[in-house]
């Protein structure tokens, strides 16, 4: 009886400990988007660090720490804390589209494509890689390639961002403004975190562009 109960207290102890703890990876999670808001990126990945201290299999917080490095200009550290994401969490795809973007930032397109070919290898019907694979021929200028792919993903999942906010971006190179903010309006809608898509749809807005009218 008495190991019982002293199991039991040690058990509610320990479900006391990872309560604090949970506790404070939500605040240092709040704490380090309010630095980030200020543009303050080196006090949020001290922040970002501190809580991955404490929450050490956390996928987002490897990915937000990578997203600190890469504004701070440190793009080793940053492709290793995506790279890290990825290990906890194969599926985190914000993660696999930054290690992308970051391959080519750094000229590394050889790389990226490789990246991106043995991800559709593996899931050739995944929306999301197939829109990863259009967001390459965007970078490297194949608009038809790009339209194409992104439409695909699109078939997939009608709300996969990268398609959305990307197709949007070829049909402003397509001299269709009216098209690109529907699509930009959309991708919000399916994630309203995205600075750089808000201000797409702020600045056509302010340039008198709207929503194309129906057939």
């Amino acid at each position: 009886m008495l190991n019982r109960m002293m199991a039991m207290v040690l058990a509610a102890g320990m479900a006391g400990c990872a309560t604090v703890e949970h506790d404070r990876v939500r605040d240092y999670r709040a704490d380090a988007a309010q630095l980030i808001s200020r543009n303050d990126y080196k006090g949020a990945l001290e922040t970002y660090e501190a809580a991955a201290k404490l929450a050490p299999r956390d996928a987002e917080l490897y990915y937000q720490i990578g997203r600190c490095h890469e504004k701070l200009g440190n793009h080793p550290r940053a492709e290793a804390a995506y790279k890290a994401t990825l290990e906890i969490d194969a599926g985190h795809i914000p993660a696999r589209h930054a290690l992308v973007g970051l391959l080519v930032a750094d000229q590394r397109r050889a790389e990226a494509h490789q990246t991106v070919s043995a991800w559709l290898a593996s899931h050739p019907k995944s929306a999301e890689a197939i829109a990863e694979d259009g967001y390459l021929a965007l970078v490297d200028g194949d608009l038809p390639k790009a339209q194409a792919r992104f439409q695909e993903a699109l078939a997939q999942d009608p709300r996969e961002v990268l398609a959305l906010s990307s197709l949007g971006q070829v049909y402003e190179r397509l001299s269709r403004p009216d098209r690109a903010l529907a699509l930009y309006e959309r991708a919000l809608a399916a994630r309203p975190d995205q600075p750089a898509v808000r201000a797409s749809v702020e600045r056509l807005k302010a340039q008198g562009v709207s929503q194309p009218r129906p057939d």
